[in-house]
């Protein structure tokens, strides 16, 4: 009898902690989760209009469309789902980079704008690979509101080109260089 007793204790013991590990178990799966609020920015991103576009010579830079159409889809979908995404964009901003820009945009300006926003990619990237939620919503804010400054600097820039530099008393340069690989400042 004393057997059986002992029996039935250990069995209702093992059982009892058995049912405390799997309740860990789901609390561990919640915390691992990522949770993050759509950014700010994301609701506000600055569009480009077709017509600008087309003006402008956009729709012949293949990565730069690329590139603007991954960021318009990212900012449109569940922020839960976001590493695939970010992944994505950071493949792309990278063929982005490396690719020859136009000529009407081949300058530090929009270059190093480009560049800022590949920095907050990979930002975004690194806190929501290691699940810093606070930290990701935050470096997604800050991604939207530096496309944003990329795509006025675009619209500026366009604006610019439509400016002839010899009515504002501006000597014309006779050579141009590319910025990425020789930017106007380097002792290159």
């Amino acid at each position: 009898m004393l057997r059986l007793v002992s029996i039935t204790l250990i069995m209702l013991c093992l059982f009892s902690c058995k049912e405390k590990k799997t309740n860990t178990q789901l609390v561990d799966r919640e915390v691992d989760s990522l949770s993050i609020d759509t950014p700010d920015y994301s609701t506000q991103l600055v569009l480009l209009t077709p017509e600008f576009i087309e003006e402008s010579m956009i729709d012949e830079w293949t990565n730069f469309k690329k590139f603007k159409d991954a960021m318009e889809d990212m900012s449109k979908l569940n922020p839960a789902g976001i590493m695939t995404f970010l992944s994505e964009l950071n493949q792309i901003t990278t063929d982005l980079i490396k690719a020859p820009f136009p000529e009407n945009y081949d300058k530090l300006p929009i270059y190093g704008r480009i560049k800022v926003v590949h920095t907050q990619i990979i930002k975004c990237h690194f806190y929501a690979v290691n699940q810093q939620n606070e930290k990701l919503n935050q470096a997604l804010d800050e991604l939207y509101f530096e496309y944003n400054i990329l795509l006025k600097r675009i619209i500026s820039m366009a604006e610019e080109n439509k400016i002839p530099l010899d009515s504002l008393g501006i000597d014309i340069p006779t050579t141009f260089q590319d910025s990425k690989m020789k930017p106007a400042l380097s002792k290159k």
